[in-house]
């Protein structure tokens, strides 16, 4: 049996797979479909790199990461924002299982590396939206509790507009690619792969932390519905405020007119 390294991340920038392919640095494709590439490099080594910004890599040292993860950052303009933690993959062991932190398999084929690799991109990409749903919660509170201390929000129109586009923007995002969240096909087709691939997504909490974001946005986005009403209202009476002035202005300007 051996030990090898699996770990993912993710860039916010989308990866052009056509040039990434073009320029042959990162070894053999084995495997190219719509939507991502496998590459190999050694027997146990892959690279795993899908279009929307998840990667992986697969039997590398920390320095061979370094290595080629520098590539991606530089050749390629990937902004990389996030890790996830690595997995341990034990390589020929006597059956496929997957315990806490840990992956066994009888073989890693490419078949194998293409759904332990694509888990781990999943869950890169969940820990990146999950810290933007984060963010976006927190200034959620403090908006909600300065309603509540002071009636009122000093958050402008504007402001607030632009809050609502980055919340729809995330929601967007994530519906673009919720595909990236399905089981590939393989996993249908091997029973064998479809117990690793949904051992591996219970064990990373793929399902579960994908309906938290979405739940996190949900109520992001019924706060800000609420914030734009208060504002519509707010814009409504200073229209009916200013309509007032406008004819208690004209009322003036007609009885000083009689007057004189």
């Amino acid at each position: 049996m051996k030990e090898l390294n699996g770990i993912g991340y993710f860039s916010s920038t989308k990866l052009s797979l056509s040039e990434i392919a073009g320029e042959n640095v990162f070894g053999e494709i084995v495997k190219r479909e719509k939507g991502f590439i496998l590459f190999k490099l050694d027997e146990a080594k892959f690279i795993y790199i899908k279009e929307f910004g998840g990667f992986s890599f697969i039997g590398f040292s920390e320095t061979e990461e370094s290595h080629f993860k520098r590539l991606l950052e530089e050749q390629f303009d990937a902004a990389i924002e996030c890790q996830e933690e690595r997995l341990s993959i034990i390589n020929n062991s006597k059956e496929n299982k997957v315990r806490f932190g840990q992956v066994d398999v009888v073989e890693l084929s490419q078949d194998t590396a293409h759904i332990i690799a694509l888990n781990l991109a999943q869950s890169a990409a969940l820990f990146y939206y999950q810290s933007i749903a984060d963010n976006l919660i927190e200034n959620t509170k403090e908006h909600t509790s300065e309603l509540e201390s002071k009636g009122k929000l000093s958050m402008n129109r504007k402001r607030l507009l632009k809050y609502i586009g980055a919340t729809l923007n995330v929601k967007n995002k994530i519906s673009e690619n919720l595909y990236v969240f399905a089981s590939p096909m393989l996993a249908y087709e091997n029973q064998s792969l479809s117990r690793v691939d949904n051992h591996l997504a219970d064990d990373l909490e793929i399902q579960l932390r994908h309906n938290s974001v979405k739940e996190q946005l949900n109520i992001v986005k019924e706060n800000l519905d609420l914030f734009k009403d208060l504002s519509l209202h707010q814009h409504s009476s200073n229209l009916e405020w200013i309509i007032i002035l406008l004819i208690l202005f004209e009322v003036i300007h007609v009885m000083v007119d009689k007057i004189i």
